[in-house]
């Protein structure tokens, strides 16, 4: 990683996994992190939902670092990640909980099922016009 450490995305993968079964594996860490690094390009979510590209950076390092504190606790992952969605995690900073949870969720569901095998998991025909180079 070049943009988050290793320990925020860790947070990160552990509560897109619990949003998004198999996000882990696809690959969201190198993802978000490549995506961090594109700048104006980027193809985050948060982009098209009004996160300014100039923040994106801060905005996932805030979500990592609110995820890190919320899984120090004796709750599961998803009773932290039920905590989030009503907006109840003790202790939040930053935007509400479920939207940044809206938006990463988003995110991993890019990376899991934007992809020729993720379209492939769904029975679904992958007819991009210009095929991708790699996936992330």
């Amino acid at each position: 990683p070049e943009v988050l450490t290793l320990a925020e995305l860790g947070a990160i993968e552990a509560v897109a996994e619990q949003l998004v079964p198999g996000a882990t594996e696809a690959g969201i860490a190198p993802y978000l992190d490549a995506q961090l690094r594109a700048g104006k390009h980027s193809l985050l979510i948060g982009k098209y939902l009004g996160v300014d590209i100039s923040t994106q950076t801060d905005f996932y390092r805030s979500l990592a670092v609110n995820l890190q504190n919320a899984l120090q606790t004796d709750l599961s992952t998803s009773a932290v990640v039920g905590a989030l969605w009503s907006d109840t995690q003790p202790d939040w900073e930053g935007p509400p909980a479920s939207y940044m949870l809206f938006v990463l969720r988003a995110d991993a569901l890019d990376v899991m099922y934007g992809t020729p095998q993720g379209f492939e998991a769904l029975g679904i025909p992958y007819m991009a016009h210009i095929m991708p180079e790699q996936p992330w």
